[in-house]
């Protein structure tokens, strides 16, 4: 095994793109549209906000795109995401979930959140209810993650908001507490990262959270900058970092794409374009972006951790930040063509180093997950220590290979 790793060495190549980049969504005039992409499916999101503010007049509708098929399918479910909070959405596996506005006032909490299972084609399931405003959602395994205000379990402070944790298995919704106003969340295993006000307005602080024990570590330092927009994968976190706070007020603030390693707590700098970035996300070892480096329009950009490589994916005609996306070997942004909002893909061409570490890496959190339910510990452990030191040897390898590479 040993041998064979080091074999694919030397064999590897960098990422590349391994198609044309094309449009799978093209959303009506004056239509909207916001995605989410999980292991080949596309959820997206297109909403008609009437502009006389007409509710009976507006509409949202939800679509699956199955990339092998290459097909949206409209979801012919009720109710719809609301139109106010229709990027609220996120599909992780077979599940979909999204907020959806019900009848009650808003003093009730007119936000609801539901789940709807692919496979079974069932009428969707009202996970919570009753939120005054919903500001994240994601769902990771049995878990759905919610971050806003809950009109049972809140006060009505405006700068308030809690992570709310509903467990699919149970069907229990469990609350955290936490200081500030919590948004902008993403899962990976047992962690959840997020970005909250707890040191005041325009002064957004990213924090981790580990499910099991509810403790909660701050990435960063509050005196340095702003830290917002984090994804997380696997042990990686990445981040948007604002140094001049307040700067992202102006038209180019001169941004950057920062990870840090849960583990050592280790920080890189991934992109100092010296202009506005938006939001980063990650995915095993690749991590994609968009910003605005050339002053006019965004770009659409992808770094791979293992080969300190970054690539340009695709010029915008966007001049607001599209969502960018990454699940795999497919990347996904919106854009703008002849007047209408697009969502484009596109296939990248991954090195087998890449795909073998990821698999490595899913199999360790496969490992310690058995650990902690007491099933299984020493092989295990077994497992863990025997890809590590695999993981060794194969490091000493490659950095064996950059060598070779820079001294020739």
């Amino acid at each position: 095994m040993l041998l064979s790793l080091c074999i694919l060495g030397p064999a590897a190549s960098a990422v590349g793109i391994s198609g044309e980049k094309k449009t799978i969504f093209t959303a009506e005039e004056g239509a909207y549209i916001s995605s989410a992409i999980d292991s080949g499916n596309i959820l997206i999101c297109e909403v008609y906000p009437d502009p006389d503010k007409d509710d009976a007049s507006s509409w949202s509708r939800l679509y699956l795109y199955n990339i092998s098929e290459g097909t949206p399918e409209e979801l012919l479910i009720h109710p719809s995401p609301s139109l106010s909070l229709y990027h609220h959405l996120d599909i992780n596996e077979n599940i979909v979930v999204w907020v959806a506005k019900s009848e009650r006032d808003w003093v009730e909490g007119q936000f609801d959140v539901y789940a709807y299972n692919l496979d079974e084609r069932k009428s969707p399931e009202r996970i919570a209810e009753k939120f005054y405003s919903v500001n994240g959602i994601a769902k990771c395994n049995d878990k759905i993650i919610i971050t806003g205000r809950n009109s049972a379990t809140e006060t009505r402070d405006y700068d308030h908001g809690e992570i709310f944790v509903y467990n699919l298995v149970e069907g229990s919704l469990t609350k955290y507490e936490l200081p500030g106003c919590q948004s902008w969340v993403a899962v990976s295993g047992k962690n959840l990262i997020f970005q909250d006000t707890r040191y005041g307005q325009l002064k957004n602080t990213v924090h981790l959270m580990n499910f099991d024990t509810g403790k909660t570590r701050q990435i960063g330092d509050e005196n340095k900058g702003v830290y917002s927009n984090p994804d997380i994968s696997g042990e990686k976190i990445v981040y948007k970092f604002d140094e001049n706070f307040g700067s992202f007020l102006k038209d180019n603030p001169p941004q950057k794409v920062l990870m840090t390693d849960i583990f050592t707590n280790e920080m890189t700098i991934i992109a100092s374009p010296d202009a506005q970035v938006a939001s980063p996300k990650i995915d095993g070892n690749n991590i994609v972006w968009a910003d605005k480096r050339n002053r006019v329009y965004y770009s659409v950009r992808l770094y791979n951790i293992n080969e300190e490589y970054e690539i340009l994916i695709s010029d915008t005609n966007g001049t607001s930040g599209g969502s960018v996306e990454i699940s795999g070997d497919s990347v996904i942004w919106k854009d703008l063509v002849n007047g209408r909002n697009v969502l484009k893909l596109i296939k990248l061409d991954l090195p087998k180093t890449s795909a073998t570490l990821t698999e490595i890496q899913q199999t360790i959190e496969k490992g310690v997950a058995e650990t902690d339910n007491g099933e299984n510990s020493t092989q295990t452990a077994g497992l863990f220590w025997g890809f590590s030191f695999a993981g060794v040897i194969f490091g000493l390898c490659f950095i064996s290979r950059r060598n070779i590479v820079i001294e020739n």
